[in-house]
């Protein structure tokens, strides 16, 4: 059965809570703030649930400032620093990769040292799971929030850091591990660029690293498309790979040919204009190939913004993915149904390495 998922509930600027407020709140006091945000979170994954999502994604708005919430985490800064910087006027802001949206901008020094840090990816963890549902959380990967930030010394490459920061997405696994989490979204957006070959380099060390660690993990490519970097997002050793849903038949093409056949693929559905009308049918006609090649191992996952028009149009591809997934086997000839050899040679592979999907 194709599985549905969210990436959670969006972090749009919302009333925060303490140091990570990021505008003032005159009157109200943070226990209130506190409990606003807790009915907010439960109310979104309820509705998340009543619309036939399975794995609720938490832990993602994080008060107003993704970025700076995730130097919480890892312990870049410290809370009484936060608030410092919270409450200053002039904040070192930079925009998100779409939108209008913008972060703190995180500050490297050459003796910057990280250890597991705020509470609150844990806190959510647990209020959801006590709600009986069950969870994936959303983090922010360890080579996007170093090239997000920036170094307070020119000379100095903030990349030297990746070797001090992943042991702390290791505690992070560990301790979700031990909450009874089974699968962590990875949000990995700078892959939809043009990234220098020092950085490319450092996914393949940093997530063959990770591997190693507890937990299924979903690596995300958000907020862009993968294009150079598609042979490097489907290569890496994680179990599964998100994207937004893509634009054009190569693309498409590319991730169905270059996925290796135990890895499980998302696609995300957002907002997209249809100036000729036919995006619809294309899209449709998409579902149903991934639906009837990956089956199980195809994810589907809806715009955050969940406007009424994604609803009908997400409503519309989850029939079509499972229809064709839940079809018969293509008869011997058809070869629009067809795996490519490369493919078939993948999945004999995976299936005598004991990694084909179950």
């Amino acid at each position: 059965m194709v599985r549905l998922h969210s990436q959670g509930s969006g972090w749009l600027e919302r009333d925060g809570e303490g140091p990570l407020a990021t505008r003032p709140h005159p009157g109200r006091a943070v226990a209130d703030l506190v409990a606003a945000g807790r009915q907010q979170r439960q109310q979104a994954w309820r509705a998340q649930q009543a619309a036939g999502i399975e794995l609720i994604g938490v832990a993602d708005f994080s008060w107003g400032d993704r970025i700076l919430a995730h130097s919480y985490l890892v312990g870049q800064v410290s809370g009484g620093e936060a608030l410092e910087a919270a409450n200053q006027v002039r904040q070192v802001r930079a925009p998100w990769f779409l939108g209008e949206l913008t972060y703190r901008i995180p500050e490297f020094s050459r003796d910057q040292a990280f250890a597991l840090g705020w509470d609150q990816l844990f806190a959510e963890v647990a209020e959801a799971r006590a709600l009986g549902l069950a969870v994936k959380p959303v983090i922010l990967g360890p080579l996007s929030y170093l090239w997000l930030g920036r170094s307070l010394d020119p000379a100095f490459d903030r990349l030297e850091l990746l070797e001090r920061l992943l042991p702390v997405y290791g505690e992070i696994f560990a301790r979700l591990a031990s909450q009874g989490v089974e699968w962590v979204q990875i949000d990995e957006p700078i892959l939809s660029l043009e990234l220098p070959l020092a950085w490319r380099t450092a996914f393949e060390r940093a997530y063959n690293l990770l591997q190693r660690e507890p937990l299924k993990k979903l690596l995300a490519v958000r907020d862009g498309e993968l294009s150079d970097n598609l042979g490097l997002a489907t290569g890496l050793p994680v179990e599964g790979l998100h994207v937004d849903w893509p634009a054009t038949v190569q693309v498409q093409q590319g991730l169905l040919d270059r996925l290796p056949a135990y890895k499980t693929l998302s696609l995300g559905l957002i907002e997209q204009h249809d100036a000729d009308g036919s995006a619809r049918e294309r899209r449709l006609q998409f579902a149903r190939q991934a639906g009837e090649r990956l089956k199980e191992r195809l994810w589907l996952a809806a715009d955050q913004a969940w406007s009424t028009a994604t609803q009908a149009a997400f409503g519309e591809l989850v029939r079509a993915a499972r229809a064709a997934a839940e079809a018969k086997p293509a008869v011997a000839g058809n070869q629009d149904r067809a795996w490519s050899a490369i493919e078939a040679a993948l999945a004999k592979l995976g299936a005598q390495a004991g990694l084909a999907a179950r």
